[in-house]
Formats: C-alpha cells, structure tokens, sequence
C-alpha cells in the first residue's frame, strides 16, 4: 500500500530514492557482467545453471516462461494495464526502440556464438530449437527488464515497494529461462538485463513529458496498437513448441484486457 502522506519521504528523499532505483539495478547487472567477462566464468557458470535449471522445472515451464521475454509476449503481457495504469503500457512502447537499438546493435557489433555453436548439444540442455548465432546480448533479458523496469519506477513513485520487487523477481527468472533452455550464456543475460533496465528508466521520463496515456484517445490509440502486436504473437513462431501454451494464454489475456478497455465506457481522463 502506498505511504501515507506523514511518512512519505521528503521530496530531496524521493529524489534520491528514484535515482538509486534506476541506477543501483543497472550498475549492479553491468558489474556482474563485467566480472563473467573478466574472470572467464562464463561457460562455466553456464554449464552450471543449465544443468540446475533442469532439476527445478520441466521443459514446458520453462519454454513458457521464457516466452514472456518475447518482444511481442512482454506487450501482451502488460496490455491489460491499460485499464487502470495506462503509463505503464506508453512507456513500454517508449522505452521499446531504446531497447530495441541497444540489443539489436550489440548483436550486430559483436556476432557472438551461442552455446550451441560452442558447445556439444548433447553436453547441456536445449529446450526449443537450436540457436548458434547472435548471442550477445540476450533479446529476451533485455525485453524483461523493460517491463520490470517500468514497473518498478512507476510504483516506486507511489511508494509500493511490493510490486517493484515483484516485478524485478519475475524478470529474473525470464533472464534466468535463457539460461535453462540453452539459448544464452550468463554474460548476454546480465548485459541485456541492464541495458532494458536502463531504456525503460528513458521510457518512463518519456512517458512523463509526452502524457498521451492521460487521454481517451490516446490509450485507444495504444489499444489498437497492442491488438495488432498480440495477433501478430498469436501467429508467430517463436521457436519453442513446449511453451506454445504460454504463447497462446498471453495473446488471451491481452485481447481479453483490451477488449475490456475499449468496450467499457470512457472517462472524460485518465489523468
């Protein structure tokens, strides 16, 4: 529940408080990802958290939830915000071209291989089908740490510290997934992690200067948008057969919430 007003932080408090959130997060993933790439612990470290990762939960499971780090999949999931806290969904869309650039252009620059084009597909588990190329840094991670992000920087402002968390734990875990299905080594999760963390910080000041969400319009606009990105979802190979229940069930709940959003009757604003 949010602070009452005798116990919220002063405003120089709150201030601080933002600006530990948004950079604490990003420097502690960057760092952990500095010290993979400095003390070559990446395989090794794979190899590890590949095989436990098979021992806590079934392919299925696992296939599903890295499903919610699926560019499309992370909209689907935040569509239904859109009823009661449209900002969230805006700077999502936001903070996406930052993400986007950041993932894309670090793929492109550095063309790293995958485990499985390092390793022996019989020496780990391969959850999906195969990937060898474009591993640095993980899509995925980066995807779920937008929707974290934004998340956390939002409530934070209402001083709920639960969701924040929550949303920070449940992003761990997709980065975690990429890990379990053998699609990405520890440095390419803790790498995109901290750039997603970081281009929903931008989102969210974005969303802040730019406040479309405050209006009608404006969400329906973000409505018809999310819509077409769940159809799109709906009929995209994703590459993981297993979790083709998670792909389906998030293109449920977000048409489900943005029908609701469209049918029910519009308030004057949303401010």
């Amino acid at each position: 529940m949010p602070l009452p007003p005798d116990h919220a932080p002063r405003p120089a408090n709150r201030h601080a408080i933002l600006a530990s959130w948004i950079a604490g997060p990003a420097l502690v993933l960057a760092s952990l990802a500095l010290f993979i790439a400095l003390d070559d612990r990446n395989v090794a470290l794979f190899r590890v958290w590949n095989e436990a990762a098979a021992g806590w939960l079934p392919p299925a499971l696992w296939a599903g939830i890295t499903n919610l780090g699926a560019t499309l999949g992370a909209f689907c999931l935040i569509a239904p915000a859109l009823a009661w806290r449209p900002q969230w969904v805006a700077a999502t869309l936001l903070a996406a071209p930052f993400a986007a650039t950041f993932a894309q252009g670090l793929k492109y620059a550095y063309a790293e291989p995958r485990p499985a084009a390092v390793l022996p597909l019989d020496s780990f588990n391969v959850i999906g089908l195969p990937l060898r190329t474009d591993s640095f840094p993980s899509g995925h991670s980066t995807t779920a740490f937008v929707v974290a992000g934004v998340l956390a920087l939002c409530t934070l402002r209402e001083w709920r510290r639960a969701p924040a968390l929550l949303a920070l734990a449940l992003a761990c875990l997709v980065a975690y997934s990429r890990v379990a299905v053998g699609a990405h080594w520890p440095l390419d999760i803790f790498t995109g992690a901290a750039g997603g963390w970081l281009a929903a910080a931008i989102g969210v000041g974005l969303s802040d200067r730019l406040r479309f969400w405050e209006q009608p319009r404006g969400v329906r606009a973000m409505a018809g948008l999310l819509a077409v990105l769940a159809i799109a979802f709906a009929i995209e190979d994703v590459g993981y057969p297993e979790g083709v229940w998670s792909q389906y069930l998030l293109v449920a709940w977000a048409l489900g919430g943005i029908a609701f959003v469209l049918l029910r009757p519009a308030p004057r604003s949303l401010a």
